[in-house]
């Protein structure tokens, strides 16, 4: 682990606050160098600093089990901080979302956008709120999953929320380079408001969503990964999680928020994921056989 000190206090920071500050640092460096392009770069300027005072100050925590679940799992507020920003810069670069070419790919996939053939398939209040309540699940299996492998496998809850921060961090700079707004004309087309889930999801997406940033999907990719993780907390927790992960991945394109192509990458990209994750952990467990160590290092 990195170390640093402060005040004669020696801070080692662990591989989630290397992650963190790693993404952090190069949204930053972002930032400078684009400074005249950025609309409001001096707030962006001030949160990313902000942030790195956080990771410091989650170093300098003490106390209790409340306590030592904020030293690692305080990603999970600054997420949605970090996933609205990438909102705001994903325009610099590439001036124009570039939806044609993603709806353009689904129809010559499937001959028409398949949330289109999805709404014609599954008509009606039912399904829509069925497919928006699944779709609203990605707001709660990721914060859920945490405590859960906080309380059961607390050893192995860093690697948890290293693993999930280290991929949405990916998915964001992805973001920020490649700007794709999702279907959301079609969805204004096809869904009236009504029923309690899909407000609850427009409301969601109206306060901590910003458009641009819908390939890869990250609900499909971290839900995933959450999903495979989910093991540990129990079998009937995991199925849960699991089917949600599942329908949510459905419902991103039956709600309209996402193409097809953004849950095939979003799929891709999470199974590709846990394999190099996997193989990563095998090769530490390999060398730490050979060194005669008994308790491998985790990623």
């Amino acid at each position: 682990m990195g170390v640093v000190s402060s005040g004669g206090v020696a801070l080692r920071f662990t591989p989630v606050d290397r992650a963190t500050l790693g993404y952090d640092l190069f949204v930053l460096a972002f930032v400078i160098l684009f400074w005249r392009k950025i609309p409001s770069a001096g707030t962006h300027l001030l949160f990313n600093l902000s942030v790195v005072g956080v990771v410091f100050l989650m170093r300098r925590l003490r106390g209790g089990p409340l306590s030592r679940f904020l030293r690692s799992g305080y990603p999970l507020i600054l997420f949605t901080f970090f996933y609205y920003q990438t909102g705001l810069l994903n325009r610099i670069l590439v001036p124009e979302f570039l939806d044609p070419l993603f709806l353009s790919a689904d129809r010559g996939i499937f001959g028409e956008f398949p949330g289109i053939l999805l709404r014609q398939m599954l008509r009606g209040r039912f399904w829509s709120e069925f497919f928006h309540f699944f779709y609203s699940s990605y707001y709660i299996v990721i914060p859920l999953t945490a405590v859960g492998i906080f309380l059961r496998e607390r050893g192995r809850f860093e690697e948890y929320m290293f693993q999930v921060s280290l991929l949405f961090y990916i998915c964001y700079a992805i973001y920020i380079f490649l700007p794709v707004e999702g279907p959301l004309h079609l969805r204004a087309l096809s869904f009236d408001g009504g029923g309690f889930f899909e407000r609850l999801v427009d409301f969601l997406y109206a306060k901590g969503e910003n458009p641009g940033a819908a390939f890869p999907s990250s609900h499909v990719a971290v839900a995933l990964l959450v999903a495979w993780w989910s093991r540990r907390v129990g079998r009937a927790f995991s199925c849960v999680v699991t089917l949600c992960s599942l329908f949510l991945s459905v419902a991103t394109v039956y709600c309209m928020f996402h193409y097809a192509v953004d849950v095939f990458a979003g799929v891709f990209l999470a199974v590709a994921y846990v394999v190099a994750v996997g193989k990563l952990r095998g090769e530490d467990k390999g060398d730490d056989e050979e060194n005669g160590e008994k308790n491998p290092p985790r990623l």
